[in-house]
């Protein structure tokens, strides 16, 4: 979902600081990561539109526009987006994106300082994570019902890379050379998922309790919620980068996109009803 200009929270605004000592302070933290990535309802978070009536939305000179000034802002976007699928963020102009809207780099300086500034933009409110699948997080993952969500919820984060590789790989990469203002986008996205899945393996501790052989047998190491939410994310988002070349140098062998889909959901469901 594109909305109207939004600057991205820095770390220090993100709530990493909050113990996790009880279930409070963690559904605290959940609530707070949740909130701060979910602008809009749920069932229209999933689609790249352009909101045209936000009146939030400004100029470079900070004036609010109005609703001609809002259709134009979201033309550029759009064809922002369109035209990544063509070319890298190195090589995209800002006179590519103004003859895409059949306008003049004048225009487009209006609205946005430079091509960086669209596409942080754009990758502040696109994202790989919905809340449709934080609801899936936090259903039951027992028995085949649980199996399936893990299929559901693999299929879902692999589809939304499908659908939005360009600017989410352009995201990744900035943050991972050290750009802030991409690091704090990515760190966005990424909260809401962490958050949800720490709280199911927190709970299914709770549930299970901490299981000691009585011969004092090592039975196993434990997993950590948040050590297990982040091996998770990290998973799901790894999983979704490397499918279509995963799909294109193993499908012929028989382990492509529907046999890493599946490994995937069974490592879901093993950590979130790990019970130590």
């Amino acid at each position: 979902m594109v909305i109207g200009m939004t600057h991205p929270p820095s770390t220090s605004e993100l709530p990493l600081t909050h113990s996790t000592d009880g279930p409070a302070e963690l559904a605290d933290m959940v609530a707070a990561a949740t909130a701060a990535s979910t602008a809009l309802p749920s069932d229209h978070r999933h689609d790249v539109s352009i909101a045209r009536c936000d009146s939030s939305a400004v100029d470079q000179s900070g004036r609010p526009l109005g609703p001609r000034a809002l259709r134009t802002r979201a033309r550029i976007l759009e064809a922002t987006l369109s035209l990544l699928d063509e070319k890298t963020m190195r090589d995209l102009r800002v006179i590519d994106i103004a003859r895409a809207i059949g306008s003049s780099p004048a225009t487009f300086y209006q609205y946005f300082k430079d091509v960086n500034d669209v596409v942080l933009e754009l990758s502040s409110e696109i994202t790989e994570f919905t809340p449709e699948m934080i609801e899936l997080i936090h259903g039951d993952w027992t028995g085949r019902a649980g199996h399936e969500r893990g299929l559901r919820l693999a299929n879902l984060v692999a589809d939304s890379w499908d659908r939005y590789r360009s600017i989410l790989r352009i995201r990744n990469n900035a943050a991972n050379e050290g750009d802030p203002e991409f690091m704090a986008v990515r760190l966005k996205a990424m909260l809401p998922m962490v958050m949800a899945f720490a709280e199911v393996i927190k709970a299914s501790h709770a549930a299970g309790g901490i299981q000691e052989s009585e011969s004092h047998e090592w039975v196993g190491g434990n997993t950590r919620p948040l050590s297990g939410a982040m091996f998770m994310w990290a998973s799901l988002e790894g999983m979704a980068i490397h499918l279509e070349i995963f799909e294109k140098r193993f499908g012929p062998m028989g382990e492509g996109r529907e046999a890493m889909i599946e490994t995937m959901a069974t490592m879901l469901q093993s950590t979130l009803t790990s019970t130590r």
